[in-house]
């Protein structure tokens, strides 16, 4: 019974940080961002991953005036703007670090039920103007991180609504 109970107690854990957000992206600037979109696990060291570069993009890049929506991770490459592939890293476990497409198991069944939407650490550039440079996302899965920045000559905000239906993350540039 002990057991049973400890079993319990650990899947709700993992459940409760559970990928349960889509995110939504949404670029009103007349800029590229360009940067590493993240996830993680708040509070707790375990894998997290990286976005691989979007085609036809060198980087993971969001083209000014594009939207797009992420229901999950390991649907991420039927997005408008494709995740087709993610960059694990794993420092408890490091045999799992590497290299996955969106739809592998090991996305669906161990990153969907671990991790969260992290941020983005992302810049904007203006020929004449230079460039702003930001790191929004969730501080609880990443500290450095805030929910919301004011450039030069662009602004951002990362934030999360919970309605009925469930929680929505929102990346917003302006």
């Amino acid at each position: 019974m002990k057991r049973t109970a400890l079993l319990l107690s650990a899947l709700a854990g993992v459940l409760s940080f559970a990928q349960n957000s889509p995110l939504i992206i949404q670029n009103y600037s007349a800029y590229d961002a360009v940067g590493r979109l993240r996830t993680g696990t708040p509070g707790v060291p375990g894998p997290y991953m990286y976005a691989a570069p979007n085609f036809p993009y060198g980087t993971y890049t969001v083209p000014a005036g594009a939207m797009t929506q992420y229901n999950s991770f390991s649907t991420s490459g039927t997005a408008s703007l494709p995740i087709t592939t993610w960059y694990v890293t794993d420092p408890v476990n490091p045999a799992n670090s590497g290299t996955y497409p969106y739809n592998h198991p090991f996305i669906a069944s161990v990153m969907n039920p671990s991790n969260i939407w992290g941020g983005f650490h992302f810049w904007l550039t203006d020929p004449s103007l230079g460039t702003d440079t930001y790191q929004l996302g969730n501080p609880v899965v990443y500290s450095g991180f805030t929910a919301s920045g004011t450039g030069n000559f662009s602004s951002a905000d990362w934030f999360t609504i919970t309605t009925p239906s469930g929680p929505t993350t929102y990346l917003q540039i302006f």
